[in-house]
């Protein structure tokens, strides 16, 4: 009856690389390691760490945080509330948390990472990425990939060394810094409360205080940023 003398019991399993497996804890961490196969795993509030793991996989967790690197093909992994790290990863990767921040780091494919109140930061992104936030900032840098990001009411700061075929930046309530690579053609459709930009080049359009519209080196590559009542500030490096 007491329960500060309660037992807590644990478990290590040792099995061959390729394995299928479905786990379930109450509460504690589940720790994945060289494996390959189809993995479901679920615990109701300790955390999810994933290393060097291959194949088809589903984690949840209800309140803890999500580590996952050194891992591929595909990912659906979701927390209630805690922190998301990926790093060094490739192949379709879902990241989902109702509060916390987002942490991206070397991945590569088709990336989609959501947080309902936290930030969403990354780095060496290439592929596919769409980041959401409903509240939080977005900073994104080092990126060679389509990108959809959006805010309800954070900044967002972008750099893009190596761009896809489209650029789609949307913010409800702060402002947007987009950083592009010279010497590419662009399609420019750019709105704001003020819209200021540097180093665009042989530029053709119509660029008014709150308004930038027209295209770079002829054309190309779809540019589409919008925020409702913040600042956009749009240069070239």
């Amino acid at each position: 009856m007491d329960w500060k003398d309660a037992l807590s019991i644990s478990f290590r399993i040792y099995v061959s690389s390729n394995v299928t497996s479905k786990l379930t804890t109450s509460g504690g961490n589940i720790n994945l390691t060289e494996l390959a196969g189809e993995q479901d795993f679920t615990t109701s509030g300790g955390n999810l760490n994933i290393d060097n793991v291959t194949g088809k996989m589903k984690g949840r967790t209800s309140g803890g945080n999500i580590n996952v690197k050194n891992s591929s093909n595909n990912m659906d992994l979701t927390t209630s509330g805690g922190n998301i790290n990926a790093e060094n990863c490739d192949g379709e990767i879902s990241l989902v948390t109702s509060g916390g921040n987002i942490q991206l780091e070397k991945l590569k494919g088709n990336i989609e990472a959501t947080t309902s109140g936290g930030q969403v930061k990354g780095k060496v992104v290439s592929g596919k990425l769409e980041a959401h936030t409903s509240g939080g900032n977005v900073r994104l840098s080092q990126l060679s990939c389509d990108l959809t990001a959006s805010t309800s009411g954070g900044n967002i700061d972008v750099e893009i060394d190596s761009p896809g075929q489209y650029v789609k930046l949307s913010n409800s309530g702060g402002s947007i810094n987009l950083q592009l690579p010279s010497g590419k053609g662009y399609d420019f459709r750019v709105t704001g409360s003020r819209v200021k930009s540097e180093n665009l080049g042989t530029f053709k359009g119509k660029i008014d205080e709150d308004e930038l519209n027209g295209t770079v080196n002829g054309g190309g590559i779809m540019v589409s940023v919008r925020a409702s009542s913040g600042r956009v500030n749009v240069s070239m490096k």
